[in-house]
């Protein structure tokens, strides 16, 4: 008679060790969608300190100081929001949101201020389909930006 005894496993290690893993899955999900909604805002950036430029450009004929701030600044803003939705993702995205409709609102106030009702109506035309894209792209990941920074600041907590 030989005294072996068989390894009892731990059930609840292993159920335990299977939701561990399926977070992690459901985590990287939410960190795609993030990221996308993170290359939108440095695309935003982006297109926002080219056409502000260009405008300028086109306009005067060179390049105007304010104008280039401006759209230096803006631009900034979104390169420095897409950066922080590492940190805060949901944060980050709301914030870009606001700063985004703030900056359409601000063409529209210019253009109104300067070609009159004209103005306000091409400053809303004006990149229509791009805003709709960028909105589209900001506002579908923030479910999943708020379900990631919850779990982020869980991992901090523990």
């Amino acid at each position: 008679m030989s005294n072996e005894q068989t390894p009892v496993t731990n059930n609840n290690d292993v159920i335990a060790d299977h939701f561990d893993e399926l977070r992690q899955i459901e985590l990287e999900g939410y960190e795609l969608a993030v990221k996308k909604a993170r290359n939108a805002l440095f695309l935003v950036a982006g297109l926002i300190l080219f056409w502000e430029l260009y405008a300028s450009y086109r306009d005067a004929g060179s390049l105007d100081f304010t104008v280039t701030a401006f759209a230096v600044i803006v631009s900034g803003i979104f390169v420095a929001l897409a950066l922080w939705t590492k940190k805060k993702p949901y944060t980050a995205l709301v914030s870009g949101i606001i700063a985004f409709i703030l900056y359409k609102l601000l063409v529209i106030a210019a253009n109104g201020y300067i070609e009159g009702g004209e103005g306000i109506v091409k400053g809303l035309m004006s990149g229509i389909i791009f805003t709709v894209v960028i909105f589209v792209q900001l506002f579908r990941p923030l479910s999943d930006a708020k379900e990631l920074q919850r779990a982020k600041e869980e991992k901090i907590a523990k």
